[in-house]
């Protein structure tokens, strides 16, 4: 039981693999106060404040003056004099979750679980009398769910949920986002209720959720690690959905912007554990299929990015295509081209929303941690897969995060034992390819 009149300070994570927001998540639910919840966003001018203001009471009256809602976790208000046991079952399993006693302080009491769980909660008198009961029902309520404005491909990763959640329980959703998704997206989705993220809102509802990859020390806030589930379960899990693949609906309907037959490459990511490491791998893929007769443009944002003393710069045969160009241009190209070439960040995942095929070459993360494509390259005879390792947490702050061989002769030994012939083998499985003109 977490007493909410103590300010609580927890630190999100605005990445896939754990990039920190940078400030804090502050909890301060007292009797007469509004709770600033969530997470705020760091220096990167993409990103803005995603903080949500709960209500100051509880939406559900169950008579006697005590109160109750389903915002981050369920809350309980017990007016003062009143003591009694609070008990909160899943009505699935009718297992008790939660339990703890309240002397009659007339504060806010919430649950230590935040994540969806269909709760009954019990209030019974000293005696052990029930006195007051709820089910979760939110059929027609107010639900709030918020997709903090961080990484490209949390925010592909994490929107189709909101959507699924909105028709599994029949609720009248509002979604917290970046604006930038808003204005892609929102008119394909006229059923959710759309607010930015920075605009602070004082929202009134029923229930709200986070999605978010939590830090390890947050075991409450979601039902499972997110290693064993990969970016996309983890948030089904943690809304309480089926953990299935879901795309972002995109218009897909842009003008084919280059005659000639072309494929989009990615090489750039946020760590170079996520980078393709084999020396002048990207090149020699390049030169292939330029000879098979595409053009190759390099979408990434960035053209060259420093990671500590480790400069990396976009491969140089390649058209150069880089820099703070709006996605809808970035998805033009990306809806005409024959196929991507990437990484396990966010353009693959636009990607893959592009309903294109998608050459994804990982090391650091397994299958399933991302989208399914069948093109994944993978060297399995050597070390991989240490983001999906529950031991480990990914540290955006390092510049090389390695935590298996960092300063040895194997440090990101997953994606230099990648070779150009698995790229290309994976290449020549797509359907359609152009051969090689020799």
């Amino acid at each position: 039981m977490a007493d909410a009149k103590k300010k609580v300070t927890y630190s999100f994570t605005n990445s896939a693999f754990g990039a920190p927001f940078g400030a804090s998540l502050n909890v301060n639910v007292q009797k007469n106060e509004s709770p600033a919840i969530g997470p705020e966003i760091g220096p990167d001018p993409r990103n803005a404040t995603a903080v949500v203001h709960l209500p100051q009471t509880p939406s559900v009256d169950l008579g006697n003056g005590i109160r109750i809602d389903f915002c981050h976790g369920f809350r309980v208000l017990i007016p003062e004099g009143m003591d009694v046991h609070v008990r909160g079952i899943d009505q699935e399993s009718e297992v008790v979750l939660e339990e703890f006693d309240v002397t009659g302080d007339g504060k806010m009491h919430t649950s230590e679980r935040k994540y969806y769980i269909p709760w009954r909660v019990e209030i019974l008198d000293k005696s052990g009398k029930l006195i007051a009961s709820h089910d979760y029902d939110c059929r027609d309520k107010k639900v709030v769910i918020v997709v903090p404005d961080g990484g490209l491909g949390d925010n592909l990763a994490w929107l189709p949920y909101s959507e699924e959640f909105r028709k599994a329980r029949q609720c009248r959703l509002t979604c917290i986002c970046g604006e930038w998704l808003i204005r892609m997206v929102a008119k394909n989705y006229p059923e959710i209720n759309f607010i930015p993220v920075g605009q602070q809102p004082n929202l009134e509802g029923y229930a709200c959720y986070f999605c978010a990859i939590f830090p390890k020390e947050r075991k409450n806030w979601r039902p499972s690690d997110h290693q064993n589930f990969g970016m996309q379960g983890s948030v089904a899990k943690l809304l309480g959905l089926p953990p299935e693949p879901k795309r972002v609906k995109f218009t897909l309907d842009a003008p084919r912007p280059i005659k000639e037959p072309f494929v989009c490459i990615s090489t750039m990511a946020t760590n170079p554990a996520k980078h393709w490491n084999y020396p002048d791998g990207w090149n020699i893929v390049i030169r292939e299929l330029k000879n098979r007769g595409y053009r190759v443009l390099v979408i990434d944002r960035d053209h060259t990015m420093q990671y500590g003393p480790i400069r990396e710069s976009v491969p140089s045969e390649a058209e150069d295509m880089t820099g703070r160009r709006p996605l809808t241009e970035r998805m033009a190209y990306l809806q005409h081209a024959a196929f991507f070439i990437g990484l396990p960040s966010g353009l693959s995942w636009l990607a893959w929303n592009c309903r294109i095929p998608v050459v994804m070459i990982a090391g650091f993360t397994l299958d399933g941690s991302e989208f399914p494509t069948p093109y994944r390259v993978t060297n399995f005879h050597f070390c991989h897969g240490c983001w999906n390792d529950s031991n480990l947490f990914f540290d955006m702050k390092v510049p090389i995060w390695c935590p298996r061989h960092l300063g040895t002769p194997r440090e990101i030994e997953c994606t230099k034992v990648i070779t150009p012939k698995m790229v290309l083998e994976a290449i020549d499985r797509i359907p359609g390819v152009l051969p090689h003109k020799d």
